[in-house]
């Protein structure tokens, strides 16, 4: 429906709450202006915004249906408000032009009801009144939090692939990132990377044992790194779901939404670079009938490391729970160690499983790079930028 065809009341409720909304988002990227500072400018004839043009007493914010006003502004102050935006913050002619228009129709009338009430007291910044004005009567819902478990080693692939995850975690509400290193203290590389992000983290280390490190032939990967975060968990969440993510996966954001919901164990496709190229409960009739994955070798849960997360509640139900150190077991070790759990207990996400929300992609593994000529280059941008090379 188009502003045009709304009745007269609605349209001008809409016009000034557009007006009064556009004007304090703009002063919401000004960080630290004081409606108070404002209503100085004003007094002393410097151009700023209606609401401070207006200089409304506190005893005439209410009348007896709840409503705020706003006094007879004049049209050279809307336009020098509007013009005052446009210079400092940046705002297109196109919309300063329909915004100046819409807002002396409207401000011509005196008095014109707004739909929402603005508190006035001194100590508020511009900031904290813009947010009134966005989320008044909107119900906030706690989101549970989720733990994302991520094992990572050094190699010249490390940096580049957790800065691909940290952008994904990035576009995530409640995320608390679990990093750690297969070392015995933090690489400091990771450490300097992690605090850039701006997200809610832990480094951890946990160094695969000697036993393990030493044997010939595959190597249980990720499983000291894994029960670290287990043990983080155990000892500081009560609530939400974790998921082990590693680094050189891809994942959906999507996946995450849908992981938040899981009551005990949830399962989803995860899509794979191989031959069979998936891994997946099967599902028919809208139930779980089985697995499908290109290796089950007596796996009770032949399934991928990404495909499955956990409520940390059930988790903190099975102090025993833990992931074996059985190279092309761990996935079944850890879901098999969570007793009493069924696979016909399984929440199926993805949409029923009929989406792939996480890809297990993998980089090429690269050698690393070849050692600096410090005979040519000791005193150059190099030597600091090969620091951050593997």
């Amino acid at each position: 429906m188009g502003i045009d065809t709304m009745k007269p009341s609605m349209k001008v409720g809409v016009v000034a709450l557009v007006g009064v909304c556009v004007i304090l988002y703009q002063y919401h990227l000004s960080a630290g202006v004081r409606f108070d500072q404002l209503t100085d400018q004003i007094n002393a004839g410097d151009p700023v915004v209606p609401y401070a043009a207006a200089n409304i007493p506190n005893n005439e914010l209410e009348d007896d249906d709840n409503n705020s006003y706003i006094n007879k502004v004049t049209e050279d102050k809307i336009r020098a408000a509007v013009q005052w935006v446009q210079n400092v913050h940046g705002l297109s002619p196109d919309l300063q032009n329909i915004l100046v228009a819409e807002l002396i129709n409207q401000f011509r009338k005196n008095r014109i009801p707004l739909p929402l009430q603005i508190k006035t007291s001194d100590d508020l910044t511009v900031k904290q009144r813009t947010q009134q004005v966005t989320t008044i009567n909107v119900p906030v819902e706690k989101i549970p939090p989720l733990y994302i478990i991520t094992p990572t080693y050094r190699r010249p692939e490390q940096i580049p692939e957790l800065i691909r995850m940290s952008h994904t975690l990035l576009l995530v509400e409640n995320v608390h990132w679990l990093v750690i290193e297969d070392a015995k203290v933090q690489t400091k590389e990771v450490t300097k990377f992690l605090n850039r992000t701006g997200l809610k983290f832990d480094h951890l280390t946990a160094p695969m044992p000697a036993k393990y490190k030493q044997k010939k032939g595959v190597k249980p990967r990720g499983v000291s790194n894994r029960n670290r975060g287990l043990k983080w968990i155990r000892a500081n969440a009560t609530e939400g779901v974790f998921y082990f993510a590693d680094d050189d996966n891809t994942y959906d954001l999507d996946l995450f939404d849908q992981i938040r919901r899981t009551k005990k164990v949830s399962m989803f496709p995860v899509g794979l670079c191989t031959k069979f190229g998936l891994s997946s409960p099967v599902v028919k009739d809208g139930k779980f009938i089985g697995f499908y994955d290109g290796w089950v070798a007596g796996r009770r849960f032949p399934v991928d490391m990404a495909g499955f997360a956990v409520s940390v509640k059930f988790l903190l139900q099975r102090p025993n729970a833990t992931m074996p150190y059985r190279a092309g077991f761990e996935e079944d070790g850890f879901l098999r160690s969570l007793a009493p759990f069924e696979p016909r207990e399984i929440e199926l996400l993805g949409d029923n499983c009929t989406r792939v929300l996480a890809w297990h992609t993998q980089t090429k593994k690269n050698e690393p790079s070849a050692p600096l000529d410090m005979k040519i280059y000791r005193s150059t941008n190099l030597v600091e930028l090969k620091q951050q090379i593997v």
